[in-house]
Order: structure tokens, then sequence, then C-alpha cells
């Protein structure tokens, strides 16, 4: 009996020990929307990339490419046709192109 409850202890120990104790962060609610200029938004994702992963669509480590940057506009044509349609992921890019995830290669 006494081989039992030993046992019983030394399982109970063992699952007590694998438990974390750790909580993952809050993260803070952000979005393109709230930030001017894509330095800003670059800034707060560089800072913390892991809660902020939502300002980098496309997952190319650049947040908020379609904003502004802080010299000025991107001087993109806003049409469609800025030379973007029809390229593939490793052709698209440039001051005006972006590649967004599920649509492929437009206009910033």
């Amino acid at each position: 009996m006494k081989k039992v409850i030993a046992l019983h202890l030394i399982t109970l120990l063992a699952i007590l020990g694998s438990c974390s104790t750790e909580t993952s962060p809050i993260c803070p609610y952000s979005n393109c929307d709230n930030y001017t200029t894509q330095e800003q938004a670059q800034a707060a994702f560089d800072a913390n990339p892991e809660c902020l992963k939502n300002l980098d669509a496309d997952n190319d480590r650049k947040a908020c490419e379609h904003l502004r940057s802080e010299g000025g506009s991107t001087s993109c044509p806003d049409t469609a046709n800025c030379g973007c349609s029809g390229k593939t992921k490793s052709e698209c890019g440039g001051p005006c192109c972006q590649w967004i995830v599920g649509t492929g290669c437009k206009c910033n």
C-alpha cells in the first residue's frame, strides 16, 4: 500500500512540475490606422513583432507598407495600372508594388 501511495505522489508531483505558471503576454490591439507614417508603424512592429504581426500583412517584416514615409508620399500612381499586376512574389517590389497574401502583387 505504501508503494502505491508513493507512486501516486510521484506522479502528482511530475504533473504539477510540468505545468507552467507563465502566461502569454497580453498584446495591445493595433492596426495600420493607428500610425501616420510607415516609419512609426515599423518602429512599433520592430519593438514587438509577435504582438503586432497584423501590421505586416504579407509577412515580409515591413509594417504598413501602404503608409506614406516621413519624407512625404510614395508618389505611386492611384490607378491599378502601376506595373504591379501579373508579377510573381519574387518580382513584386519597389516603391509602388506590394505583395498581398491571397491577392498577389498590387499597387500601394
